[in-house]
C-alpha cells in the first residue's frame, strides 16, 4: 500500500518523485509496473519491506523492516543495464561511506566492508511501448540486526546498524544516496564510460585479489587485473592470458 509521496525540484533526474509503500512484491517489480503508465523518467519506489525481494541471478533478498529498498526507473539512450548497475556501485558506496561505514565495491556491485555484504543492486532493462528503461533496484541493510537477516547469510552481511552506534534514519539515508546516483546519472549522460569506469576501478576491492571465476563452462583462476573499457572485469590466469568476466560466480581466494 502507498503511504506517501515525496517531491524534489532541485534533483536533475533521479528522485524528482518518491513513491513510499509500506510493503511490496519487490520494488523492482512494482517499478516495472508503474511503466504501463507514462511515468517520468527518475521515479523511485521505496518500500518498508519487501515480500519477494531479488538480488542478482534470481537469488532472494533478505528484506526484513528496517533495512533500504529502492528502485528507480531510467531511459538512457543506449541499452546499458548492466554498466547503469556497475556504475551505481558508487554512489552507493559514497552514501555507506557518508554515513560510517567505509565500504568497498565487490565485483560487480556488492557494497562490502571487511568482506561482509552490505548493500546490493539490481539492474534490469525492460522494453515498454517500444522504448527502453532501465529500473535498478538497491537493496542496503541499514537499521537492521543482523540477527533478523536469514542463517546462512549472517556470517557473511553486515548491517549500518552493526557497524555505526549512530542511528541513521532511512529517510536520511535515501535522500543522500538519490542526490549521488542524480549526479552519477549526470555525469553518465555527458562522459565517457571510460572516465567513470576509472573512477569505478578505485573503488572496486575486487582489483588485485585472485579469484576463480565460472567463464562459460570453464573455470578461470588468476589476478583480477584491470576494469574493461565495457566494465568486463579483466582476469589475468597464471599463464598470464587475460579473460573478460562479466556474469556468473566469482570468488575471491583467500
Amino acid at each position: 500500500m502507498k503511504i506517501g509521496e515525496v517531491h524534489d525540484a532541485n534533483r536533475k533526474t533521479v528522485g524528482r518523485t518518491i513513491l513510499h509503500f509500506d510493503a511490496v512484491e519487490s520494488t523492482n517489480e512494482t517499478a516495472k509496473e508503474l511503466l504501463e503508465s507514462d511515468v517520468e523518467e527518475g521515479l523511485v519506489v521505496w518500500a518498508d519491506r519487501q515480500v519477494a525481494g531479488r538480488g542478482r541471478h534470481g537469488r532472494a533478498w533478505a528484506s526484513p523492516l528496517g533495512g533500504l529498498y529502492s528502485s528507480f526507473i531510467l531511459r538512457p539512450k543506449e541499452a546499458h543495464a548492466w554498466l547503469l548497475g556497475l556504475l551505481i556501485g558508487m554512489p552507493v558506496v559514497k552514501a555507506l561511506r557518508h554515513f560510517g561505514v567505509f565500504a568497498g565495491l565487490k565485483y560487480p556491485n556488492d557494497a562490502v566492508y571487511q568482506d561482509r555484504k552490505i548493500a546490493g543492486i539490481l539492474s534490469e532493462g525492460v522494453y515498454r511501448h517500444d522504448v527502453y528503461h532501465v529500473v535498478v533496484g538497491i537493496g542496503v541493510n541499514t537499521n537492521v540486526d543482523l540477527e533478523k537477516l536469514p542463517a546462512e547469510v549472517q556470517p557473511k552481511a553486515t548491517t549500518l546498524k552493526r557497524e555505526v552506534n549512530l542511528f541513521v534514519a532511512n529517510e536520511e539515508f535515501l535522500d543522500y544516496l538519490l542526490n549521488q546516483v542524480d549526479d552519477l546519472y549526470s555525469r553518465y549522460r555527458n562522459t565517457r564510460i571510460e572516465f567513470l569506469l576509472k573512477d569505478y576501478r578505485g573503488q572496486c576491492t575486487t582489483i588485485g585479489k585472485r579469484v576463480s571465476a565460472m567463464i562459460g563452462k570453464d573455470r578461470v583462476i588468476g589476478k583480477a587485473y584491470d576494469i574493461a573499457t565495457n566494465g568486463a572485469l579483466v582476469i589475468a590466469d597464471d599463464q598470464g592470458a587475460k579473460h573478460d568476466f562479466f556474469e556468473g560466480t566469482l570468488e575471491i581466494l583467500k
